[in-house]
């Protein structure tokens, strides 16, 4: 269960994102602010509490849960399977280059994973893939 601190810096951002709410909500008694308002005041939320909104998913990754290791490999288009060809240190993911052409019965495949190792990561990749979760 979530516990609201005002006292404190993300209940304080959380409070003002509340305080914009209503202030979009109060300009017409009984209307719901509009998606798109809420989005940019999320993400005027979002950089006023220093966070790149360009930036990688791992900056907000808790302490101590490892380091970024992208995962590159071939998925097995007939089962879930997954071939690994590599293991880089950081989030490399979003900057994958899809290339042109066809692997016979073979996708590739990138991932970003938070682990011990490199070894972990992978570990981690082929389970997501045999899991089916992507």
């Amino acid at each position: 269960m979530l516990h609201f601190d005002p006292a404190t810096t993300s209940g304080s951002a959380v409070a003002s994102l509340f305080r914009v709410w209503c202030s979009l909500r109060d300009a017409d008694p009984g209307r719901r602010p509009a998606a798109a308002e809420l989005a940019g005041a999320v993400e005027e939320m979002f950089a006023d509490l220093g966070l790149d909104l360009d930036g990688p998913p791992a900056q907000v990754q808790p302490p101590g849960s490892g380091e970024a290791f992208t995962v590159f490999g071939l998925k097995y288009d007939h089962a879930d399977a997954l071939l690994i060809a590599g293991v880089v240190p950081g989030e490399h993911a979003p900057s994958a280059v899809e290339l042109d052409g066809d692997e016979f019965r073979f996708s590739r495949w990138v991932d970003t994973f938070h682990a011990e190792s490199g070894d972990a990561a992978a570990r981690a990749a082929r389970a997501q893939v045999e899991r089916g979760d992507c």
